[in-house]
């Protein structure tokens, strides 16, 4: 059976009282968005480990970089310093998906890693808000802002909010954190950086030789989080 939907919005502009009526698809599947860049040598083992933990229906988010027109390492402190300043805060733009949305899947599901956490935050928010049910919206490593992480759990068309923080690995990031702390913890993020050796806030975005089981443990806990 196609997985292909059409939901139909009314929107009723101001200076014209008759409701403009708009086709959208529903969204099926599951989207996985990485940190800062998009494009992360642990994206691609990251999806199979998804897949191989029973989460099928999964592509890479790869909308919202700064990489796409700036290139390279400067898009990616672009796409950094966005996440820290703007985007984890509620933003009412239109967060739309291009791509994938025709999944033969049963679930609409958000799943995001730092900077990454963001994207999907705002994409649900925006689909939920469009009157879209969106099943699970999981932010990993997540710098997203107190009231709009309050936001997205109260809101009635997100089923689950699943926040996994990377505390226990001496990330300073954690969901919810005040501007003041991310500002302090930007020297700890900047050596883990650095050091490459998948610590702290990097410790599923380096490739280091127990990456598989990192990446394995993270899709099963997800999947059993109830993201199918």
């Amino acid at each position: 059976m196609s997985a292909i939907f059409e939901h139909t919005a009314s929107m009723t502009p101001v200076a014209d009282k008759e409701p403009v009526r708009l086709k959208i698809k529903v969204p099926r599947g599951t989207i996985y968005w990485g940190g800062a860049g998009l494009n992360g040598g642990y994206v691609q083992p990251q999806i199979q480990a998804f897949r191989k933990a029973g989460i099928q229906h999964v592509w890479v988010g790869l909308t919202n970089t700064a990489t796409k027109v700036m290139g390279g390492e400067f898009g990616t402190i672009v796409d950094a310093i966005r996440a820290g300043l703007i985007i984890r805060y509620e933003d009412d733009s239109p967060w739309t998906i291009t791509s994938g949305m025709d999944q033969p899947a049963e679930q609409f599901n958000l799943i995001g890693y730092s900077y990454g956490s963001l994207l999907a935050a705002q994409t649900a928010n925006y689909y939920s808000k469009m009157g879209f049910k969106v099943d699970n919206l999981v932010l990993i490593g997540s710098p997203i802002d107190k009231e709009f992480l309050f936001k997205l759990r109260a809101y009635r068309n997100i089923g689950k909010v699943t926040v996994i923080d990377l505390r226990e690995h001496g990330d300073p990031i954690y969901a919810g954190m005040p501007l003041t702390e991310l500002t302090a913890g930007l020297p700890q993020l900047d050596k883990d950086m650095l050091a490459n050796k998948g610590e702290g806030h990097f410790y599923y975005g380096h490739v280091v030789p127990d990456s598989q089981r990192r990446w394995s443990d993270l899709a099963r806990r997800i999947y059993e989080s109830g993201v199918r």
